[in-house]
């Protein structure tokens, strides 16, 4: 039963490995290219609403930090 719960648990960490880096991909169009580009084209102002909502308790500064230790501490 605990291999099962592993299992699962890597392959959720890995698809949230890939939707973070869509999510990079995304950011990155829209800022180079504006708002306008296909598929990526609301992404900035989705982010900018959550970081905007997070970002006044505080709490958008300690998840940047922790997914950046994260990305940190992996590639070491």
């Amino acid at each position: 039963m605990n291999k099962i719960f592993k299992d699962i648990t890597k392959i959720l960490w890995e698809a949230a490995e890939v939707l973070a880096a869509v999510l990079a991909v995304a950011l990155l169009v829209s800022g180079l290219f504006g708002p306008n580009v296909p598929f990526f084209g609301g992404i900035m102002e989705n982010v900018q609403g959550v970081i905007q909502a997070l970002g006044s308790e505080g709490l958008g500064v300690i998840i940047a930090v922790m997914i950046l230790t994260n990305i940190w501490n992996r590639k070491s």
